[in-house]
């Protein structure tokens, strides 16, 4: 764990995206925290999302059940015109980095399925790092999701994981 919190220091301090070319070479990698409840995941990209905006930077974090439930209503509501000033999804596409926290824990559907599939390869493509937190394995990914939303997180993501025992239980044993 020591060595994926220095990796995260790391990655944090040199963070850069290369605004307007749009070259993956020129920006952060996207990383995809793997391990079970309570172990750091979502501290520690919390932890990076505050350097980065330090950085001057626009970061987007939200669950994936959140930000998924936000833009379904955005695309299917009434009030949805096209003259709005910009989308919730043009904003999670286009920020400089997108903390996408629980994935796995959103209620699946076509319309969740081709979101997430938009979402990863559309900021892959342009060059714009995410930083995805899982219960997930990878097995339990490629069991849940299409393959092509599987192959992308396995092979364009640095994998990240995390052991440990639930930090939330350890607090409260000490109480």
């Amino acid at each position: 764990m020591a060595q994926v919190k220095n990796f995260c220091s790391d990655y944090a301090r040199d963070f850069f995206v290369e605004r307007h070319s749009f070259s993956k070479a020129q920006s952060s990698p996207s990383l995809l925290f793997l391990g079970n409840t309570g172990l750091g995941k979502t501290h520690l990209s919390l932890a990076i999302a505050g350097q980065v905006i330090n950085k001057g930077y626009g970061v987007i974090y939200g669950s994936a059940q959140n930000l998924l439930a936000k833009l379904e209503k955005e695309k299917f509501s009434f009030n949805n015109t096209e003259d709005q000033p910009q989308s919730y999804l043009s904003l999670v596409l286009e920020c400089d980095l997108l903390i996408l926290d629980d994935l796995g824990t959103e209620f699946l559907s076509q319309f969740v399925t081709a979101m997430l599939y938009n979402i990863i390869n559309t900021r892959l493509l342009e060059g714009r790092p995410t930083i995805i937190s899982t219960n997930l394995t990878p097995d339990d990914i490629r069991r849940r999701y299409t393959p092509q939303l599987a192959s992308r997180l396995e092979g364009e993501y640095h994998m990240l994981r995390f052991f440990g025992e639930d930090i939330r239980l350890q607090k409260k044993q000490r109480l």
